[in-house]
């Protein structure tokens, strides 16, 4: 089944999305997100943003060059997330 084609409005909000994941997991790695959250909550938290931005980059609008797609620089903050975040699991 093929996936809904998205406006540029809809592709926008998932970067959004994806932006929010990357700053989540950054804050959790360095100390300044979750603060008072145990270990426990933080290591879940990293899990299931990892997992958001990894079905992300799987979609369409993610890998096709679009007019309407992000500039790469927010693609290379998603992956380097997705690095930091798995790094971060298996620690």
């Amino acid at each position: 089944m093929s996936e809904k084609i998205l406006t540029a409005e809809e592709i926008n909000q998932k970067f959004k999305a994806s932006g929010d994941s990357v700053s989540l997991i950054n804050g959790i790695i360095d100390g300044t997100q979750m603060t008072d959250e145990t270990l426990d909550e933080k290591r879940d938290c990293v899990n299931r943003n990892v997992g958001h931005l990894k079905i992300q980059v799987g979609k369409d609008y993610y890998t096709n060059d679009t007019e309407s797609r992000t500039a790469p620089s927010d693609k290379t903050s998603i992956e380097a997330a997705i690095t930091a975040g798995e790094n971060y699991l298996n620690s």
